[in-house]
Order: C-alpha cells, then structure tokens, then sequence
C-alpha cells in the first residue's frame, strides 16, 4: 500500500516543525505540509501550504502578553475559521491516508469534516496559565476540558513524552477528557550515532541553542554574552541563533561563538558538556537523548515552558532560571555549579537510558500505518 500523509504543524518557534519533519523522515510515502513563519521555510523540502497564522501576542521584552491575547481573542476566531477552510481544501486536494496534526485545531475539525482519520501530535493540550492559584487554576482547568473535546476528535493523540513518572510535560496533560486516547511515545529526535569531532579537547563547552518566536530571542543572547565574561578560563559558549535566514552568520571571540543557523547540531551536542536551554519540550527531549545536563530558561509568563522547566529540575537534570532574576554573574554560576556537581550528570545519563529504550519511531510509524490502513477501508 503507498501512503501519502498530511502534516499540519503549529508554525511558531522550531520544535513543532523539527520533531514532525523527523516524524516524516521514518514514513514511507508521499507527505505534504501546512503551517506558516519559520516552519514553513524548514518544510520547503516537501509540498507545502502555507497556513493563515495563529498565536499569541508577544512583547518587545521578549514576554508573552495575556492581556493583548485575550484583547484580540474575537481575532483567533477569525482565523481560525480560515484555517479550517483552508485545511478542507488542502485535505480534498492531497487525499491522504490520515491527517497528522502537530497542535492545531483546524485540521482536527477538517478531517471529521471529510471522514479522515487523524492523529494528534501534543504535549500542551492543556493551557498552563502563569498565575498558578486560586481562579486561574479553576480557568485553567475548565477551559482545558473544553479544548480536550476538540483534541478528542483524533483517533489517538500522540504525546513525545517519556511515559510517567519520567514525564516533562506532565502538567499540560492532566485532562480527563482526552487521558484514554493518549499515548506516551517517547522523544521525536534521534540519539547520536556517530562519535564527537570536538574542536576544543580540554574545555568546557555550554551550548545555548536559541528557539522561539524571534522577540523572546534577543533577552538570552544578550545575557549569555555577558555570561560568558564572567566565566573562568577554560569554558566556550557556543551559541545558535535557530534563525533559518540568517544562515552562514558566524561571531567568535574565542570565548564566545555564534552562529546564524546551526549545520551541526548533532556534533555540537555531543561536544557539549552542558546545554542552556529554552524551555521547549522539543529542544529538552534532545538533551536528555544525549545525556546532557543543562539550565532551562523558559520564556516569560510562559506557563507550559515554565512547567517544563521546573520539571527538569524536579527529576535532577539541571536548574531553573528565570530569564527577567537571572543576572550575567548568576547564569554563569549556574553553569558552573551544574558541571561540578555529578548529582545532574549522573541523572541526565539515567534518564538519556531510559529515553532510548523507547523505540519511537518504529511505535509512532506502526500506529499511523494502523490508522491509515482502516482509512483505505
């Protein structure tokens, strides 16, 4: 049987796009997607639509501004009536064995509308607010169960999350509405499978790979350059700008080097001795995979990163910072303070083993084909 497969994908940041263009990468057949911003470019490799945006509002300071959300909350309706028209064309035009979305409403709606078979990618099916207490976990909890009804439409919904009690997103998740259909699959990334080329043997290595929407950026590039004068001789800091146009861009002071967009993120992985992290699941999915200890600096009032990040401290694998409290000589601490304690090193390879016993691929691969073969019949 050939299959083809339809990806919707949220656009904003990189860690929806990346773990569903390694998805692809492990299907045979035809695959076609939609999304909008920086994804879009990463998925030119494949057909692709581009989608009418849907976010939140973020601040200049790098924030993400609830107040100016919920302002233009009638906006969200509006597109996302257009992205359910547009998921129906795309849908009808590819014909596909099944409809994978990555966090999106619309194409859940488009394929019960068109009797497809879909398949949900999440690890925030529920909206974590910042102000954790009293009314807003009430909110919190009734909006999660609303939205669960929607994310119920999917044939299975497909966390890639280490299973419980190793969990990152376990806050996100608990909803009574969709706890039946989820499956904890593991990580969307691969484990490395060649040896390190390292450049500089002897030294101490931070790599701070940069996500996020591109306002929430310029925050932590300029605290880890001040970082990185406070830190003894001895230590490089790597840093990637996760900017697809800005590809070829490189600084390097010999203490401190960027790049632009990074060609060699497997290797600059494995050379790293610690990770400085935002506080997506993606991008800490992959640290674990690589048994690096790190420091996540979840974006602020972001509340599933925020979570995420205090889950990581929780289980041992690093610190939580806050990137607004956090000063250079702070952060430079930190980094100190993780690599001469072997509690997180120790800790990151424990769970990097249990990571990779996960088998993802071949699991998430046998459940769509199972989908999109009751879909051929």
């Amino acid at each position: 049987m050939k299959y083809s497969w339809y990806f919707s994908v949220y656009g904003t940041g990189l860690g929806h796009i990346s773990r569903s263009l390694w998805l692809a990468s492990k299907l045979e057949g035809n695959k076609y997607f939609s999304t909008w911003g920086e994804a879009l470019k990463l998925a030119s490799s494949y057909p692709s639509f581009r989608a009418t945006p849907l976010d939140v509002v973020w601040t200049e300071e790098g924030r993400m501004s609830l107040k100016k959300t919920f302002r233009r909350f009638y906006r969200a309706f509006s597109s996302l009536a257009l992205q359910i028209r547009e998921e129906l064309n795309n849908i009808n035009r590819v014909n596909p064995s099944a409809v994978i979305s990555d966090s999106r409403i619309s194409p859940l709606i488009a394929s019960m509308m068109t009797g497809k078979r879909s398949v949900l990618i999440i690890n925030q099916p529920r909206v974590l607010l910042p102000l954790r207490k009293g009314i807003y976990v009430a909110l919190e909890r009734a909006f999660g169960e609303l939205l669960g009804l929607i994310w119920d439409l999917a044939e299975v919904i497909v966390v890639p999350d280490l299973p419980p009690p190793y969990t990152i997103s376990a806050y996100s998740l608990n909803l009574k509405t969709i706890e039946k259909k989820i499956v904890h699959a593991g990580f969307f990334a691969d484990p490395p499978k060649e040896e390190a080329r390292c450049r500089d043997a002897g030294q101490k290595t931070v790599f701070v790979p940069i996500s996020g929407p591109p306002p929430t950026k310029d925050i932590v590039l300029k605290l880890i350059r001040k970082a990185s004068e406070s830190l003894p001789d001895g230590y490089r800091v790597l840093v990637s700008l996760g900017d697809y146009d800005k590809r070829g861009y490189r600084y390097d002071n010999g203490r401190l080097s960027i790049v632009g967009w990074d060609e060699n993120r497997q290797n600059n992985m494995l050379c790293s001795d610690v990770l400085v992290l935002r506080g997506g699941l993606t991008t800490i999915g992959e640290g674990i995979l690589y048994g690096k200890p790190m420091i996540v600096m979840p974006i602020s009032l972001h509340g599933e990163q925020e979570q995420n990040a205090r889950r990581v401290a929780e289980l041992g694998l690093g610190l939580y910072a806050d990137q607004y409290r956090t000063k250079p000589d702070d952060l430079a601490w930190m980094i100190q303070d993780v690599l001469g304690n072997d509690r997180y090193r120790s800790n990151a390879r424990r769970l990097m083993r249990i990571a990779r016993l996960q088998n993802t691929a071949e699991r998430v691969k046998s459940m769509l084909e199972n989908i999109a073969y009751g879909n051929s019949s």
